[in-house]
């Protein structure tokens, strides 16, 4: 893993992930940091978004959905998103016992190492489902 140093553009990426408490994709963290810092470009905040990511700083989370892009978490423990088939919002999901899946008990007569996982469940939002109520 290379060596980033910190900056300050770096942190102001970092708290405007913080700020958007949720699971904002690289355009929604550039729309929080441009209304406070104008001057910060979006290949800066996007940039920044990849460093905090590949030092463990925020979660990538990658969706096969065609409705969600690339977001970015604040939590970095085992948990489980769902991702809205209609309007392609993210959460955060329980899944009892999730936490103590002991990775080492993963294992494969080829070989394989297994380091971490990620589940992501595909469903209906709250807000989703009232609507189609209403």
């Amino acid at each position: 893993m290379a060596v980033h140093r910190n900056t300050m553009q770096k942190e102001i990426t970092y708290d405007a992930v913080a700020e958007y408490m949720g699971h904002p994709n690289a355009e929604e963290v550039y729309e929080i940091v441009n209304k406070k810092y104008p001057t910060i470009s979006k290949a800066t905040v996007y940039r920044n978004l990849k460093t905090l990511a590949e030092e463990g700083k925020l979660r990538r989370i990658e969706s096969h959905s065609k409705l969600t892009e690339t977001r970015y978490d604040l939590t970095l423990s085992i948990h489980s998103h769902g991702v809205c088939a209609k309007c392609g919002k993210i959460v955060d999901v329980d899944v009892l016992g999730e936490e103590n899946i002991e990775v080492s008990s993963i294992s494969r007569e080829d070989g394989f190492e297994l380091l971490s996982h990620e589940i992501i469940f595909e469903g209906i939002c709250k807000e989703c489902r009232a609507n189609k109520e209403n």
